[in-house]
């Protein structure tokens, strides 16, 4: 199989899993949240969220560094699941034992207690299952992760329906999410053994070394964005009201939501650019640089629609009580071109070996989101928030593009963003002097902007060729491409 029939093989089964887990995610939350009403459902929502907070500390970039490292020497399998497994075990031991130790200081109810042990032992027990994940991405067979998520998902909503419907405490709704993490282990297990062999733990403790001194940087870096994301929320919350951090997050959620699409493709490409950076350095430059056309020319529409129809989406999905939230989602939305675009420059800094570049600007960013949210929420509330957020994600990119600059490889940035932007433009224009209602503006915002990324010529010879290379053979001859 080519290169890109590899690349659209992984990133569509990716995008499947993660499209029927956002569904099934909707609905068994939607039915969870009902059932166990406020207090119950938010003792759930608080297991999962400072679980999901420790287990950053069961990877700490190890899983990244597998990834590509296998992807590029798949003789190093062995080496490389045997030591990273031993030192994830110790890390879920640790991360663990420190959120025990966290609930029990802290001021909790005995439930709220059994519930964050059970929640956090399914978060640590999915953590250290991520061992498997890493193989399936460096051997690029991503259909394994894919079918692993809807197993975890498909288990999920049938698990906390049938707690619903029999009336069974948070407890055992809470004892769900443990079973189906088992079940997701258990079929990542037997998949890695079929495909790569028996996992044996492996204490060479001066590949450790080695392993630590090269993975830190992706978790620092990991970790300083995390923040640096969500220190507008943060700060939205000390410094102004409830109801203002409610019109803000919502605007949040949405942008959020569409962040799967460059996480997906940015996973499937990993392992590529990997193996590019030690074959061949011209096909590394020439397939970031098409990563990075193809999710602006995926972004750009997306901001601009939204743009447009911004009214009408907030109405649509929180209603008329949310109006506050139509200016914050008209400016916060352009923060998702940055991010699509800072996932693929992210993923190729680390495919050159050079994470620990990303560091310092990383932490730049972190101190520019502090200062810079602080200074504008107390002068425009929510609009300030989503000022930075724009701008942090901006800072981040051009951080991002001299790092690659630096080593070579060159990001042709008006190349990449103005046809797409012009398109968009026009898309925009079509769709705000019809006035339609949101579903058909849609519609008619997506065949009014395919059409002008063809007018103005967004495709070359070389994305054509790559368009043929998808096809059958049949469809390429009919259409004389």
């Amino acid at each position: 199989m080519s290169t890109v029939r590899t690349l659209v093989k992984n990133t569509s089964v990716l995008f499947l899993s993660q499209l029927i887990s956002y569904v099934l995610a909707f609905f068994y939350t939607l039915y969870s949240a009902r059932y166990l009403g406020t207090t119950n459902f938010g003792i759930i929502s608080f297991a999962t969220a400072i679980s999901g907070l420790f287990a950053i500390g069961t990877d700490l970039g190890l899983s990244t560094l597998t990834i590509r490292e296998v992807a590029r020497d798949k003789s190093k399998t062995s080496k490389y699941l045997g030591n990273h497994g031993s030192i994830k075990l110790i890390l879920s031991i640790i991360t663990m034992t420190a959120l025990v130790i966290f609930v029990n200081v802290g001021t909790f109810d005995n439930t709220t207690r059994f519930v964050v042990y059970i929640i956090g032992s399914s978060v640590i027990i999915n953590a250290f299952g991520g061992i498997f994940s890493s193989l399936f991405r460096a051997y690029e067979q991503m259909e394994y992760q894919s079918i692993s998520e809807i197993i975890n998902a498909v288990l999920l909503f049938v698990g906390i329906l049938i707690c619903v419907f029999t009336k069974q405490s948070v407890i055992a709704v809470s004892l769900v999410y443990v079973i189906a993490s088992i079940v997701v282990l258990l079929y990542n297990f037997a998949m890695c053994t079929r495909n790569y062999g028996l996992i044996h733990f492996q204490f060479d403790f001066s590949f450790w070394k080695y392993l630590i001194r090269n993975a830190y940087p992706l978790a620092i870096t990991s970790i300083f964005a995390l923040i640096s994301f969500k220190m507008n929320t943060i700060l939205l919350n000390m410094l102004t009201t409830s109801a203002v951090v409610g019109e803000y997050t919502a605007a949040f959620n949405l942008m959020q939501a569409l962040i799967f699409i460059p996480t997906v493709f940015s996973t499937a490409v990993l392992p590529i650019f990997a193996k590019f950076y030690v074959d061949s350095k011209d096909m590394l430059s020439y397939s970031y640089k098409k990563s990075l056309k193809y999710l602006t020319i995926i972004s750009m529409p997306i901001s601009m629609g939204t743009l447009v129809l911004s009214e009408k989406i907030i109405l649509f999905i929180y209603g008329a009580e949310y109006v506050n939230t139509i200016p914050i989602l008209k400016l916060i939305i352009w923060a998702l071109p940055a991010i699509f675009l800072s996932y693929i420059l992210g993923t190729s800094i680390a495919s050159i070996n050079k994470q620990h570049e990303t560091i310092k600007a990383t932490f730049i960013c972190l101190l520019f989101s502090t200062i810079g949210n602080y200074v504008l929420i107390n002068l425009f509330s929510g609009i300030g928030a989503a000022m930075i957020t724009v701008l942090n994600e901006i800072s981040m990119v051009l951080f991002y593009m001299y790092i690659m600059h630096r080593y070579g490889y060159k990001v042709p940035l008006k190349e990449i963003l103005f046809k797409p932007f012009i398109a968009s433009v026009i898309m925009g224009i079509a769709i705000y002097l019809l006035n339609l209602d949101l579903f058909t503006s849609v519609i008619l915002g997506m065949v009014v902007y395919f059409i002008s990324i063809f007018l103005i010529k967004t495709f070359d010879d070389d994305d054509l060729n790559i368009l043929k290379q998808l096809l059958p053979k049949k469809i390429t001859e009919k259409l004389k491409l």
